[in-house]
């Protein structure tokens, strides 16, 4: 089982400074939209995005918030992501690791793209008690990770949506696994 540290995050943005191709891939595009749909119209009080990375979903997600918050391990990646979105500033960019970079405060949505299967064991833990925690109740949780399974990730989609529909302070609202990604929006009971 494989692991990506910060510093190989932050290798991968400086060798590329869009390494998964999120501007311009049809399948995030498509991805993207999915997941807005799956987020709901808004508008958001409070949001919170776990690897928000360069920005580009942060971008489509901000009409729609009040106030939001994103976090990302890379500094060259939380960079780009400011300047991104220097034109929103309900947006607040943190660079940090998760889930120890998560702000003490209530969020009404959280979504988590394609970032819980690159945790270990001991910080997914953590990370979905401070989603617990941090989730207003009937608050929406809205995660989305990639099918197939890589080695540098220590979980796969199946592993992690299958724990977050099996917890029970979530209920599932929806469910996509008819793609290349599993999709599952869940609301805080």
């Amino acid at each position: 089982m494989g692991h990506m540290s910060p510093n190989d995050f932050e290798q991968r943005y400086r060798e590329n400074p869009d390494p998964w191709d999120y501007e311009q891939s049809n399948y995030e595009q498509a991805k993207y939209e999915a997941t807005l749909a799956a987020c709901g119209e808004g508008p958001f009080l409070n949001a919170l995005e776990l690897g928000g990375s360069i920005g580009v979903f942060t971008e489509m997600l901000a009409p729609r918030c009040r106030r939001l918050t994103t976090i990302d391990v890379a500094r060259t990646a939380a960079a780009m992501a400011r300047r991104r979105l220097a034109d929103f500033p309900q947006v607040q960019v943190i660079r940090g690791a998760i889930p120890d970079a998560v702000p003490e405060q209530q969020f009404d949505l959280i979504v988590a793209s394609e970032i819980l299967y690159y945790l270990t064991p001991d910080d997914l833990d953590r990370t979905l008690g401070l989603v617990r925690a941090r989730l207003v109740s009937g608050g929406r949780l809205v995660a989305v990770h990639w099918r197939p399974p890589g080695p540098e990730r220590p979980f796969s989609a199946a592993e992690v949506h299958a724990r977050l529909r099996d917890d029970p302070w979530l209920a599932p609202v929806h469910s996509d696994e008819s793609g290349i990604y599993v999709l599952d929006a869940l609301d805080r009971r």
